[in-house]
């Protein structure tokens, strides 16, 4: 009940920049505790959201140095709805794609610092690795208070070897994801950079390269080590 009342009031309200993070830290707490229902709830909304902003006045949003306070704020929400786990993330993969295309470009400044955050928490939600299950107990933990209550077991030493801790690691559809995501938006930027760096304004050039970081911090976890010598005498 709880949970439905705070995603009707999060999709139906646009907010201000001084308490859009706070909103924005419920969601990502949301998200991570449950990623199947939030994403399911709010993801489309959110997108669709974004789609008939952008569609209303595209050409003027796209260049406009103001941008739009509800564009903004829809931008910073999605970029906290891709910080879900890779698998979930690989159901609205073209949903998600769409979005970046039609935000890519935009020149407003907080808005491309949330498209650009929204590219760092995706890739890294792709190329996640972390455990299953945080319990460092075998006890069953939603057992009667009576049987077994919790906080008999806090500070406990933890025997990794019995607990059998299992570790999510990419699989191969959400690494396919990223890679084509990648090679999807950074080549487009470099040559775009390429082409005109001398043409364009400076606010353009710096939503290019704040994207291309984003790009590069994001998808860090995948990249080969660069073989060098070992420096001797350290």
């Amino acid at each position: 009940m709880i949970k439905t009342k705070i995603t009707n009031f999060i999709s139906g309200s646009i907010f201000l920049p001084n308490v859009r993070q706070l909103v924005a830290g419920l969601v990502r707490a949301m998200v991570k505790c449950y990623p199947i229902e939030i994403l399911e709830t709010l993801l489309p909304q959110t997108c669709e959201s974004i789609e008939k902003i952008l569609h209303k006045s595209e050409i003027t949003l796209l260049n406009d140095h103001n941008g739009d306070l509800e564009l903004t704020w829809y931008l910073v929400l999605f970029a906290e709805l891709v910080q879900a786990r890779g698998d979930i993330l690989l159901i609205y993969q073209k949903m998600i794609k769409s979005i970046f295309h039609q935000c890519i470009r935009i020149l407003h400044k907080d808005s491309y610092e949330a498209i650009a955050k929204a590219i760092q928490n995706l890739l890294r939600s792709l190329l996640n690795i972390y455990p299953m299950n945080y319990r460092l107990t075998r006890e069953k933990l939603d057992e009667p208070f009576i049987d077994f209550l919790p906080i008999r077991i806090w500070g406990q030493n933890a025997d990794f070897d019995q607990i059998q801790v299992q570790y999510h690691i990419p699989n191969v559809d959400e690494i396919d994801f990223v890679c084509d995501f990648v090679n999807t938006f950074i080549y487009s930027e470099l040559t775009f950079l390429k082409e005109n760096f001398l043409k364009v304004s400076k606010d353009e050039r710096l939503r290019s390269l704040t994207v291309i970081s984003s790009l590069a911090i994001g998808c860090f976890r995948i990249v080969s080590r660069i073989e060098s010598k070992e420096v001797p005498n350290l």
